[in-house]
């Protein structure tokens, strides 16, 4: 017999002494010792194995135990050492060979170490053998589980309390890890239950569930905080074939995407779907999404495993979405530094989603009822309805140009890609339409607009002229292309204004009350790297005559610190209409302004020239008051003098006067305005010459004047009408 036979022949002959016992009474055995150097059998190797039976008495029945210094599995890969076996209830009695209580302990192995309570049974008449443990730590959790095989089936419970995700990360680093700089952490309850046949069919269903579920990837686009969730699996595997019925429940927490916040304490989330993989890529079926007072859909979708995961191509019926919740969860993040960051919003949509390699491809929804306002008034919304129809653009195809109209909506042609292997070119846009009953916009109040248009990709284009009610009123919307759009948006815009009071502008803008109307044309306008751009003249009718901006040019003007450059000219302006207007007394005549270099700063003013002066060949009659005389001599700097001549004297008898020219000029520079008037005069210059008897004078005298006491000069010369100046 060579030295390899040795330990086979030790154990042949425990056995047989297990055997007797069994048979007959083991009086004359008290203990049966074995003790291998080194024991390989089929994929187990052991060394310095020590195998004791302890037969005892009759009372406390057998016992066993085994060590050994080393354990090797091959086919797991997998090594123990300083490894202990007892088993304190040893039943030997044929047909049954059982362990109803043992402790197994070791060193090594994917968790570092086993301890823990085990049990074990064999049943020579039928084959049938069983193994169950408690008390096993793992991932700072406590697992205990039971199995059975007999007759070729199989069958396996295990329960996991208080996994840590941190450990459990560590445990699972061979086969996982995650990206470098994700973060992971919680606890995990597990629960597995499964049974199948060796060489057939197998069922498992699976159940875990977490209240404490911490998630962020490196850049912090993605982030779950205090996620509680339930995840239920039911999967059947038949020789090559796997399908699940997954569900996912989560009731609290948070969950950040990008933009998109999910906040399951106020819209609880509930998913089920049918998963099969196809060794490639995971197909899910019949998914049904449910989110308390968001959001109910349903759908189909596949995600390519090969490589990095991708959303192939998925496909979902929304049955309703609840725009409240929306807004909260889809959109306030993006607008929180917008003046649309706190809107109230009401109503919902139904429509589908078509997702193709990551990106979404088309969107149909109706929406009804929309309704949105802010606690400022600066924005509001009522009763929109429509139909609104988005594709995006095919891949290489130019982002610009006409967008097709034609029968086939863009979800028809995306629900059929779905089923080839090179995607067709996309279908045309089906034409969208909305209307509403009233809405304003930083005080502008609006009535019915019906609104009509097409969009594809980052494009946006009506296809009708739209009227858009402003007060008494409208903006007559000719053309409106929008290519691009974000920071690199091309805009054509071409439009014209039906007279609007300007009165009722005044107030909405908080100026002070302006008489006559608004009306005119908007040429062609421009948007790029936040820069808003008139190509041509802005031009409106108002104090009879015409104001005009041109050059206009506005930088960020949805932003913080908004810029307005611009030059500005006024022609033919009634005097008497602008004076009574800014209660600074009473002028008649014409007057012509040109304010060349005009910049605002959060629409403030922080440089420009301005000149104001009679419109030359003005031949209607030119008359100017005491108070107007004071109110324009105090701007030149000589107020206190005029005050005085005008309550003394002859000229205290008159209210009037007779002017021949105006002119009043402002360089503003550093917060500071270089003044000068019609021409030179003894002691300064004109700001005003008379005409005719008793004739009057004004002479300013001031040639360098502060913006802030020149603006509060102004303001307080209209004080007594309660007029605001901006």
């Amino acid at each position: 017999m060579t030295p390899r036979d040795r330990p086979k022949r030790e154990i042949c002959c425990l056995v047989a002494a297990l055997a007797c016992c069994a048979a007959h009474d083991c009086d004359a055995i008290d203990r049966v010792i074995l003790e291998v150097g080194q024991l390989s059998t089929a994929g187990v190797q052991a060394r310095d194995a020590t195998i004791t039976l302890e037969v005892g008495s009759h009372e406390a029945g057998p016992s066993a135990s085994a060590t050994a210094t080393q354990l090797q599995l091959a086919q797991a890969n997998t090594s123990f050492r300083d490894v202990n076996f007892g088993c304190n209830e040893l039943l030997i009695k044929a047909p049954l060979f059982a362990c109803n209580q043992g402790r197994i302990a070791a060193h090594g192995g994917p968790t570092g170490q086993i301890a823990m309570n085990a049990a074990a049974a064999y049943d020579t008449s039928n084959g049938a053998v069983s193994f169950s443990g408690s008390g096993l730590e793992v991932a700072a959790g406590v697992t205990r589980f039971t199995s059975k095989l007999q007759w070729g089936t199989w069958s396996l419970h295990s329960e996991s309390q208080g996994l840590d995700l941190i450990a459990a990360g560590k445990l699972v680093q061979p086969w996982f890890q995650l990206p470098q700089g994700d973060t992971l952490s919680g606890h995990v309850n597990l629960q597995v239950v499964a049974s199948g046949q060796l060489r057939g069919k197998t069922v498992a269903h699976l159940e875990a569930n977490t209240s404490d579920f911490n998630y962020s990837n490196q850049p912090g686009t993605l982030v779950a905080q205090n996620l509680a969730a339930t995840i239920t699996a039911s999967a059947t595997k038949d020789r090559d074939a796997l399908a699940a019925d997954v569900k996912l429940q989560s009731p609290s927490g948070q969950a950040l995407a990008g933009a998109v916040l999910l906040d399951f304490a106020k819209n609880p989330l509930n998913v089920t779907a049918h998963v099969e993989p196809d060794g490639k890529s995971l197909a899910f079926n019949r998914i049904q999404l449910h989110q308390t007072d968001l959001i109910d859909a349903q759908g189909a979708a596949r995600i390519a495993t090969g490589g990095p995961a991708i959303l192939q191509q998925a496909h979902f019926d929304i049955q309703r979405l609840e725009f409240a919740a929306a807004y909260r969860s889809f959109l306030q993040l993006t607008l929180a530094t917008t003046d649309f960051g706190a809107l109230n919003v009401g109503g919902r949509a139904v429509g589908d989603l078509d997702i193709a390699n990551d990106a979404v491809t088309a969107i149909n929804a109706h929406v009804q009822n929309v309704s949105m306002a802010d606690a400022t008034a600066r924005l509001s919304l009522a009763n929109a309805n429509g139909e609104l129809h988005w594709a995006a653009q095919p891949a290489g195809a130019a982002p610009t140009g006409p967008i097709a109209l034609g029968p086939t909506t863009a979800a028809d042609a995306a629900r059929a890609t779905m089923a080839r292997t090179e995607p067709a070119p996309a279908a045309p846009v089906q034409k969208s339409q909305l209307s509403w009953s009233a809405s304003s916009l930083y005080g502008l109040i609006g009535g019915p607009v019906q609104l009509n248009f097409l969009t594809r990709g980052s494009n946006f284009a009506l296809t009708d002229a739209t009227r858009f009610p402003i007060f008494d009123g409208a903006l007559i919307v000719h053309k409106l292309d929008v290519r691009n759009f974000g920071a690199d948006a091309e805009l054509e815009f071409d439009a014209h204004l039906e007279p609007i009071s300007m009165p009722l502008l005044s107030k909405a803008f908080g100026w002070p009350i302006l008489n006559g109307q608004l009306a005119g044309r908007v040429p062609g306008v421009s948007y790029r790297n936040h820069v808003l751009t008139v190509d041509g003249d802005l031009s409106a009718n108002v104090f009879a005559g015409t104001i005009t901006g041109s050059r206009i040019k506005l930088t960020d003007p949805l932003g913080p610190w908004p810029r307005l450059d611009a030059d500005v000219t006024a022609r033919h302006l009634d005097l008497d209409l602008l004076t009574h207007t800014f209660s600074i007394g009473s002028i008649s005549g014409r007057l012509d302004a040109d304010i060349q270099g005009l910049e605002l700063f959060n629409w403030s003013p922080v440089a420009f020239n301005a000149r104001l002066q009679t419109t030359p060949g003005d031949e209607s009659e030119h008359r100017i008051s005491q108070r107007a005389v004071t109110s324009i001599s105090s701007v030149g700097g000589g107020g206190g003098g005029v005050t005085a001549a005008l309550q003394s004297g002859v000229l205290q008898f008159f209210k009037t006067f007779h002017y021949d020219r105006i002119g009043i000029s402002c360089q503003l520079r550093d917060e500071v305005c270089l003044m000068s008037g019609l021409e030179p005069a003894k002691n300064g210059y004109y700001l005003v010459k008379g005409r005719g008897l008793p004739r009057i004078d004004i002479i300013g005298n001031a040639g360098r004047v502060d913006w802030t006491q020149l603006v509060a000069q102004i303001s307080a010369s209209m004080h007594s009408q309660n007029i605001t100046v901006r």
